[in-house]
Formats: C-alpha cells, structure tokens, sequence
C-alpha cells in the first residue's frame, strides 16, 4: 500500500469512483456550506474520528490505489448541475481529416496501457472516439488534477464577473482567515502558478492517524489544514507543486464568490457548456469539495473543456471565459516555464531513455511534435493534449496506472497525422 498511498498524499487526493448515479448533477443539494460563511471555524463534531477512520479502513481494505478506487467509494458527493445539449458530430470514418493509420496506433497504444476512453477532436467533429472495460460515452471518470485548470478557468471568470479584482489582489483581501496573517500577502497570481511558497502538508508516505495528509483526504474538513502551512519560501520566488495551494485558490474563489464551488462550477462552466451532470467529493454533508482534484464526469465532457481552451474561451458561438484570460492562463510563469495557470505548457521531462525507479508522470521519449502544445493533467495519465494551431483536441481516460507510458507517442502520432496533406 506504500506506493499508492505516497502518491494520494503527495499528488493530492487524486483518486476517485467509478460509477456515479444516472441522475448525478441534477440539481444543486441547496445545503450551505459552512466554510464559505466561517472559514476559521475547524470541524469538531463527535464524528469525525468515526468517518476519518471508516473511509481509511474501507480504502485499505479494497487494496485501492488513487486510480483504481471505485467512484462510488466517495461518499458524500456534491451535484454538479448540468444542461446537457448534445455533443459534437461524429464524422463518418470516410470524412475525416485524419488518416485511418495514425488514429489506429494510437487506440491501439491506448488499449495496451490499460485505458478507458480515447478521443480526437479536430475543429468541431469528433474524427476518432473509442471506449474500453466496459466504458462508453456516458460513463464517468475521475479526471484527478485535470480539475485543477477548471479551477483556473472559474478564477477568471470570477474577475470578469467583478466578485476578485485581479490576480495581483493579495489572498487576506478575500479570506478573512489571513487578513493580518504574513501569509495574507499570497498574490491570486502566486497560487494559479503554484508559486505561493506555501509548505507542503506533507512529506510523509506513512499511512497513520498521525499523519497529516492522511487526516485531511480521509477526514471531515478539508479546509482547515490548508492554514496549518507555512511561509516555506517568499512568494513568488519559487515554483513547487502543492495541492493545498490550489485547495486555498478554491477556498477563496467560494468566498469571494459567496457561492458554493460546485454551483458556481454548474453556473460559470457546466451549463454553459452544454455538459452532463457531475459530482465532486465533500469532506462532509454540507461541507467543502475537494478543489485541487476530481470531478467525477465525462470523458467527453472534459474533451470539451478542452476545446474551450483551444479557441481562447469560447465554445458553441459563445465567449464563456474572456479569451485574454485563457491568453493570460497559458502564458508560462516567470517560476516554471512549463507552467501557467492550473495547466500544463510544452514539455517537461523528455528523455531517450527511460529513468530508473517508478515510473515518471511526465516521461517521454521525444519532444512534442507541436511548439504550441498545452496539456491538461491529471494522475494516472489522464490527459488532455491541446493543439491550437492544428485545432486538435485529444483525450486520453483511464482507470488503472499504465505501464511503460511514453507521454509523447499518442499526441505525436496524431500531430504528424494532422499535417499530412488531406
């Protein structure tokens, strides 16, 4: 269990369920949540202890990993409200404008590495979707930190609509909780390029009671150990992946909001993209959802995100983020130029030869094919491989943690692909 759990506690909470409710999403649970109206109050009721140590046992015991726990082993969760209008055409095999040869060797990589859903958009059609283990276009995934540019889309929505002034507004200004704190003079912008400074919960892959990590993503109050971190580095001077950062940008996006995250999620993004309902894991009933991971959805839903990033904000003849936001959002930080805001810019870790010791989450083999290339990731390999100047969407889904992945091959099959003369 060391391996999975290290991963749950340093990746952040990037496990989910596999099978929601037909009617998930429906409508919103109309419950308010405590911790948009008193953030500095901790969750202290007689249960915690109880719920803390029912779901850890239960994860435990079903020898679940963060990819392979089942999405119903998340209990409560929080509707995300949709209002679903149809999906894109799908084009007949004889009018696509990619090449049979390239679609088929990356399904055929896809399927040897244990996914359950692949799908290639180009323009407004779909030219390729293929589904595994049972899945189809209506089953749902946990997209793990894919969530996470979600996130980052609602922040910029949340300035357009007035509720943040900007990302250089310091975080005190929002959360009541840091108003006199050091920590308080955090930029919006630091948090969106995880480069708060910020420590981690966490460096330890012990599965105990004792263990920080483990009380917050087995436990009943997400929120409160957000303020249990410390000032680790100035912000802004240093770049470092934490979870809990994007978790803060979450807490105050609801505040400053005064909306709880999922209506504000169904509001801003869900329904005006058309999408199906969704769900996101709570701490509690009535509580907070986990917002640096996991909303439970479509594949073909969030290849649709994806599509909304690659024409700069707008989807279906409508501008549903400002497109100097998403400009703004794929810039690369001054911390990591593979960076933006919640996503993912270019390369990262390319090599000819694969590294020693467990398997990397961003290895490959090879450049991308594409200078332009964004990506939207999530653990286990869920990808959303972004190509504007090729208008090509591609994602990848899966439920289980591949072997020997090569984070170049299937998007540089199809970005050559894309190429050739038609």
């Amino acid at each position: 269990m060391k391996s999975c759990c290290a991963a749950l506690l340093m990746m952040g909470g990037l496990f989910g369920t596999t099978a929601l409710a037909e009617d998930i999403g429906a409508q919103d649970t109309g419950t308010e949540n405590p911790d948009t109206e008193n953030p500095d109050t901790e969750n202290t009721g007689t249960g915690e202890d109880s719920v803390l140590d029912a779901r850890l046992n239960s994860f435990l015991a079903g020898g679940y990993g963060p990819v392979t726990a089942p999405l119903d082993w998340f209990d409560p969760v929080d509707p995300v409200a949709g209002d679903f209008r149809g999906d894109p055409p799908v084009l007949a095999p004889d009018a696509r404008t990619l090449p049979a040869g390239p679609l088929e060797a990356a399904a055929a990589y896809a399927a040897d590495r244990d996914s359950m859903a692949l799908i290639v958009m180009r323009g407004d059609a779909v030219e390729f979707e293929r589904y595994w283990q049972g899945a189809g276009r209506d089953s749902r995934f946990n997209p793990q930190s894919m969530s996470k540019t979600v996130l980052g889309l609602l922040v910029g929505a949340a300035i357009r609509d007035g509720h943040i002034g900007g990302v250089d507004d310091p975080v005190g200004r929002y959360v009541p909780a840091l108003a006199a704190d050091p920590r308080g003079r955090i930029t919006i912008g630091n948090l969106l390029q995880m480069s708060g400074g910020l420590s981690q919960l966490t460096t330890s892959y012990e599965v105990t009671r004792d263990n920080p990590g483990v009380v917050q993503f087995f436990g009943t109050d997400f929120i409160a150990p957000i303020f249990t971190l410390d000032q680790a580095d100035p912000p802004g001077s240093r770049w470092e992946y934490n979870n809990d950062e994007t978790n803060l940008l979450g807490h105050l996006l609801t505040l400053a909001t005064g909306t709880r995250y999922t209506a504000y999620l169904s509001e801003t993004l869900w329904k005006p993209l058309g999408l199906k309902g969704a769900g996101m894991y709570m701490d509690r009933p009535g509580g907070a959802v986990m917002m640096s991971c996991c909303i439970f959805s479509r594949p073909m839903d969030f290849l649709k995100i994806g599509m909304l990033i690659r024409d700069r904000g707008r989807y279906d003849g409508r501008q549903i983020v400002p497109a100097d936001w998403v400009d703004a959002m794929t810039a690369p930080a001054e911390t990591n130029k593979g960076y933006g805001y919640q996503i993912w810019l270019g390369d990262r870790a390319v090599s000819p030869v694969r590294p020693d010791g467990p398997p990397s989450l961003s290895w490959a083999s090879e450049p991308y094919a594409a200078e332009d290339m964004i990506v939207m990731v999530g653990f286990g390999f869920q990808r959303v491989w972004i190509v504007p100047s090729l208008d090509l969407v591609i994602l990848r889904a899966g439920r289980a943690w591949p072997d020997n992945w090569d984070e170049s091959v299937i998007p540089n099959l199809l970005i050559r692909a894309a190429r050739e003369p038609s």
